[in-house]
């Protein structure tokens, strides 16, 4: 008896210690996800906000599935080692005090509610011309004082002024704050750029430099076009999609609108994904697990 209950402690000492080496990281995500309630007064607004806010139609039911901006970030940055914690931007909300209340909210939490990073895969753009060409990074206070005398004019500056300030709190913290470039183009900037120690993502592919912003407030890049691909069971039945490349299922067929029922699944459908909001998650993911195979469906 007294053999048995040491190999137990034994083991369980063991697990003990496997269990913090392993690194579990807590990411936010301040986004528009698919409502878990279901909250929808008919089949009819389901498939009108579904066109409104989904992106991707898969078995091409003329349905979006349903699956928002942030839950597709949140695939593309998926990984054993990652917790999410999501900050929605709901129905209805204006997007930019959305993302200043979450913000707030995160603020506020902390230190009960740790984080490790954010990522926030939206913008606040305007032309560099409204500051100065070329953009100087060294300027970024100076910017930042442009950007809060705009809004003594305009209420969407004041409170992108005051998110640009909060994401700075946060990095003060030691959270890796993730933002985009931004996809107005080669002359527009992200505005949330200009926040102290916050990182800025845009586009690996040379051939999406005329959709996403390219400056000197750009401090990492990344992939930023995702082709969904089918995955397929032993027997060649499709059983989902794979959004990441890891030929694991992201997107299994009863989160399809017609459940794969519908006819033939196409194994690439098109349009695929492309933006610096799809950029983000993947330099976050690279950053965290640096060096490790993500190749790993879980």
């Amino acid at each position: 008896m007294l053999k048995y209950f040491c190999l137990c402690s034994l083991l369980l000492s063991f697990i003990g210690v496997a269990d913090d080496k392993a690194a579990v990281y807590k990411v936010a995500i301040i986004d528009r996800f698919f409502p878990l309630s279901l909250s929808f007064d008919s089949e009819e607004e389901k498939a009108e906000k579904g066109w409104m806010y989904g992106l991707l139609d898969l078995d091409d039911d003329d349905q979006k599935e349903p699956i928002y901006h942030g839950d597709l970030i949140r695939l593309i940055a998926a990984h054993p080692g990652i917790t999410f914690i999501s900050y929605p931007i709901l129905d209805g909300w204006n997007p930019m005090s959305a993302i200043r209340n979450n913000l707030k909210t995160i603020l506020d939490r902390y230190p009960k509610q740790t984080l490790d990073a954010l990522i926030l895969s939206w913008e606040s753009s305007t032309l560099i011309s409204a500051f100065e060409k070329p953009l100087r990074r060294e300027r970024a206070e100076h910017y930042k004082t442009i950007v809060k005398t705009m809004g003594e004019r305009y209420p969407v500056w004041k409170t992108t002024h005051e998110i640009i300030l909060m994401l700075e709190q946060l990095v003060e913290k030691g959270i890796r704050v993730y933002t985009i470039a931004g996809n107005g183009g080669r002359n527009m900037v992200n505005t949330f750029s200009f926040a102290k120690g916050v990182t800025t993502v845009g586009a690996k592919e040379s051939e999406l430099s005329h959709f996403v912003a390219n400056n000197s407030f750009v401090d990492v890049y990344a992939q930023a076009a995702w082709q969904p691909v089918r995955v397929n069971d032993q027997q060649g039945r499709a059983i989902g999609y794979d959004l990441n490349g890891d030929s694991c299922v992201d997107i299994p067929l009863s989160k399809l609108t017609g459940h794969g029922l519908t006819g033939e699944l196409t194994n690439r459908p098109w349009p695929m994904l492309k933006g610096s909001s799809f950029a983000a998650p993947a330099a976050l993911k690279q950053a965290l697990f640096s060096g490790l195979s993500l190749a790993e469906c879980h």
